[in-house]
């Protein structure tokens, strides 16, 4: 799980999580086929 500050922007949510190393290692290296990003609540990945 990563804790990411409310403030931010969608567009600096998704810089933030597709620079987690949880996430790089989770996607081995494949681009995400989808990031749903809802500010305040989830950020969900498609594989």
């Amino acid at each position: 799980m990563l804790e990411i500050a409310l403030n931010l922007s969608k567009d600096e949510i998704e810089k933030e999580v597709m620079s987690s190393e949880e996430v790089k290692k989770l996607l081995q290296g494949k681009p995400p086929k989808k990031i749903i990003v809802v500010p305040g609540r989830i950020v969900n990945i498609v594989a």
